[in-house]
């Protein structure tokens, strides 16, 4: 009879530190598909490939193979990520380096993904 309240309270015990975890690992993050506002400042930074500009140079286009960002609303939201393997879009008029297989950047605005 010992055996059998031990075992339940480890198991009850067990389902107290397991659950809160597994609910924290399955929650969504990308809910950030808001439009690019004007006083957003982003940061990026990781591996690109296939650099390639549009719009008479306004845009340029990546191929993130890994690539970090990093923005902050003027609400004071942050969001952060890693992209791996996509295509992305940032303005041509951001600060830092943007190289044929490396980005260390920040511009005004949002990430289009």
């Amino acid at each position: 009879m010992k055996s059998k309240l031990v075992g339940i309270l480890i198991c009850i015990m067990m389902l107290a530190t397991i659950l809160p975890i597994t609910a924290m690992a399955t929650t969504d993050n990308t809910s950030q598909k808001d439009p690019a506002g004007m006083f957003d400042h982003t940061t990026v930074r990781g591996i690109v490939l296939f650099k390639r500009t549009s719009d008479n140079g306004k845009n340029v286009h990546f191929f993130a193979v890994r690539l970090h960002y990093s923005t902050i609303k003027l609400s004071g939201e942050h969001f952060s990520g890693i992209l791996k393997m996509q295509s992305i879009t940032v303005p041509s008029s951001m600060t830092g380096y943007y190289g044929h297989m490396y980005i260390f950047a920040s511009f005004h605005g949002s990430l289009n993904i």
